[in-house]
């Protein structure tokens, strides 16, 4: 009877060792510090140009393309004819024709003026070919201006510094009005146009700084820029609200159509008590966390300030220094003994 009270009593020890040994929980934990933290508004866009420096090249009417004396990446300077059109000689026919009339109409009035000074001819006469020398010189006014509007439409040129984007136009090709003949880009300023959430649009304001990182660069460089247009309506496909991010590219890394992510900095705080993001767990009474005292957890409830996706602001509840559980503490309990891995 005694060995089996001695056998009995080996076992019950070692349950309670095995539970013993069950409730200590390996947790790993960071001391809560004193730091700026920042709240931040994520979205995704696209690279792309101020709208004046994105320039699209057609034709005010229906005309066949002469000639197109640049190519896609071509360096372009402001006024640098782009594209030769055909344009109609009839124009330059009827200007013919206007010049010469008007050099009749002044000889006709000269020697009707000789004529009407010296008494041979009446003065209505004389005025008659005042009239149709005003007549003439308005009519080669006329054609002139339409000569220059034909030959301004007939050789394109660029109205801004910049490079060919593309071409899409071909020569011997009729051009319509309505159709791209090549665009021209320039690139030293851009926008990362950027949908926004429309829970978090009421945080964007105008000169917030911002990073843009282009995940399809090597190295996910990152371009800071602010923000400098917020748009008041939604997009019906995306259900998104667009702002515009101001980027410099005085280097041409960015191009038109560069897929972007951008993080916006809504607010700051400086001296804080800050924790990481996946120490606070929440349940019915708040939020709260474990904190480490002589190996032991103790669970805290806190207030919360500004967060993003790494920290949280702790307003009550944490003290600096205090030993947060970051990791293992979603099984932890009350009073639970703890390991803390390095």
């Amino acid at each position: 009877m005694a060995r089996v009270r001695i056998i009995l009593l080996f076992f019950l020890i070692g349950i309670w060792s095995v539970g013993y040994s069950q409730a200590i929980a390996p947790v790993k934990v960071v001391s809560a510090a004193v730091q700026e933290i920042s709240e931040i508004v994520e979205g995704h866009g696209a690279i792309q140009p101020y709208p004046q420096d994105d320039v699209r090249i057609s034709p005010v009417s229906p005309m066949r393309i002469e000639a197109i004396p640049v190519k896609p990446g071509d360096r372009i300077q402001k006024g640098q004819m782009v594209v030769k059109l055909q344009r109609n000689q009839s124009i330059d026919v009827a200007v013919e024709k206007a010049r010469v009339n008007l050099e009749q109409a002044r000889i006709n009035l000269q020697r009707a003026k000789n004529l009407f000074e010296n008494g041979v001819i009446p003065k209505v006469k004389y005025e008659q070919a005042q009239t149709e020398y005003s007549l003439a010189k308005a009519d080669y006014e006329i054609q002139q201006r339409s000569l220059d509007y034909a030959r301004q439409n007939s050789e394109i040129r660029s109205p801004i510094d910049g490079y060919v984007s593309s071409v899409k136009g071909a020569v011997g090709q009729i051009a319509d009005p309505s159709q791209e003949i090549l665009r021209i880009v320039n690139i030293k300023k851009m926008i990362g146009r950027i949908g926004i959430e429309i829970e978090d649009i009421g945080n964007i304001k105008p000169d917030q700084s911002a990073d843009i990182t282009i995940p399809n660069l090597p190295d996910h460089r990152t371009f800071a820029g602010k923000v400098i247009k917020i748009n008041k309506e939604i997009a019906p496909a995306t259900q998104l609200i667009h702002i515009w991010i101001d980027l410099s590219n005085q280097d041409g890394v960015l191009q038109p159509g560069m897929f972007a992510e951008a993080r916006i900095t809504v607010k700051s705080v400086r001296n804080s008590i800050v924790v990481p993001r996946s120490a606070i767990l929440k349940d019915k009474n708040g939020f709260y966390a474990f904190i480490v005292d002589k190996q032991t957890a103790k669970k805290v409830y806190v207030e919360t300030g500004i967060q993003n996706d790494k920290a949280v602001q702790i307003l009550k509840g944490i003290q600096k220094g205090d030993q947060v559980v970051y990791l293992g503490n979603y099984e932890l309990k009350e009073g639970m003994q703890v390991s803390i891995q390095k």
